[in-house]
């Protein structure tokens, strides 16, 4: 995701222990938790990929608001999700 350009960074957090509800059943299972910055912009096509790669018919893939951040970070994160044809 970062080599095209759909997130600035990835952060991986793992393994998680999850549990929930598939198929009429509660589930347990060892995930990996990935974190990915990205602009509003970007996120579909991110989304996209994601679900291409995914395993799972319904992987999470959910936008947390950024409610604040520094300026030269959400700069960076704007700077680092531009396509390298658009610069």
């Amino acid at each position: 995701m970062v080599g095209q350009r759909l997130a600035a960074d990835c952060q991986i957090i793992a393994p998680i222990e999850s549990t929930y509800w598939w198929a009429g059943e509660i589930q347990r299972s060892e995930e990996w938790l990935l974190l990915m910055k990205t602009t509003i912009g970007r996120f579909e096509e991110l989304a996209r990929r994601v679900r291409e790669l995914h395993s799972y018919e319904v992987p999470q893939i959910v936008a947390v608001a950024l409610v604040a951040g520094t300026a030269d970070y959400l700069e960076w994160i704007r700077r680092e999700t531009t396509p390298a044809s658009s610069e």
